[in-house]
């Protein structure tokens, strides 16, 4: 029997959870395996923690874990990650843009020895069209900037085998934007298209700002550091020239954001941000509090 859990990051969301328990409850999986469904809340202002503990009590298949603060979708997935026992993981979203119905799929792929059983987002409907203009730009500015092509993780909806759990927390910058090199080796990937749809259920918590940052980080996780050093002599050229042409404020401005891209590369890769992750409540995990 394989034992999986299913991770997902949970943060006033009590409108979507019912629909994605339906949903998770109707599919048809290979046998031998057991399915767990494992939450972590990340500071829910709604009915998310009343709900999560009824669920718990009356679910022998769900539990979760309640942070005492808020870290962001990445981070709670990744404590997930850490904090699970199982087999192999699959983390995908709650508000409907991520289909359960492909999970089984993933299970047979996994069955079938993959390590890594990736969603690719072959299709997006519902999606505001500077949303899409946005993604569109940032996939661009990664392949210019980092070299890396993360198209084939557009969305990060995957399953994960153990060892490539255990690896993916040995690198505290992927554990942000969730993103990391696939495995290689014959069968060691096996890719599934889904059709998706921008969030159908509660609200985005994603405003143009928060996902400024969110792009940043994901520039800089697939950043390495020969390239951040390639690429800060080429912003300190621009400066440079911007100072010899007297535009004082903009060589000014672009001092002050090549300073703060490499203090933010710098916090990614620093391994201290799961351990001052505190829990505040859980349940259904196995775990003692």
């Amino acid at each position: 029997m394989k034992r999986i859990d299913v991770i997902v990051a949970v943060r006033d969301e009590e409108a979507s959870l019912p629909a994605f328990l339906a949903r998770m409850d109707a599919l048809d999986l290979p046998p031998g395996v057991e399915l767990s469904l494992r939450f972590v809340e990340d500071s829910s202002r709604d009915g998310t923690r009343p709900l999560l503990r009824r669920l718990a009590r009356e679910r022998p298949d769900v539990g979760y874990w309640m942070l005492e603060s808020g870290f962001g979708q990445g981070l709670a997935l990744s404590f997930g990650l850490a904090r699970s026992t199982a087999d192999a993981a699959i983390v995908l979203d709650v508000d409907g843009s991520h289909p359960p119905e492909a999970i089984p799929e993933l299970v047979r792929g996994y069955l079938d020895g993959a390590r890594v059983v990736q969603c690719v987002r072959r299709s997006l409907s519902g999606r505001p069209a500077w949303r899409g203009l946005g993604a569109l730009a940032f996939h661009t500015m990664v392949r210019i900037v980092t070299g890396v092509d993360l198209r084939s993780q557009n969305v990060y909806y995957r399953l994960m085998d153990r060892s490539v759990i255990d690896s993916f927390l040995k690198v505290p910058r992927y554990w942000r934007y969730v993103r990391f090199p696939l495995p290689t080796g014959p069968g060691a990937v096996r890719f599934v298209p889904v059709d998706t749809h921008e969030r159908s259920l509660g609200a985005s918590k994603y405003g143009p700002l928060r996902l400024l940052g969110l792009s940043v980080d994901g520039i800089l996780t697939a950043m390495e550091t020969r390239r951040l050093v390639f690429n800060t002599g080429i912003a300190a050229l621009a400066v440079g020239a911007l100072f010899a042409a007297g535009a004082w404020p903009l060589a000014l401005a672009g001092v002050v954001a090549a300073a703060a891209v490499v203090v933010r590369f710098v916090g990614l890769r620093r391994p201290a941000a799961l351990a001052r992750m505190r829990v505040a409540e859980s349940a259904g995990t196995g775990e003692a509090m």
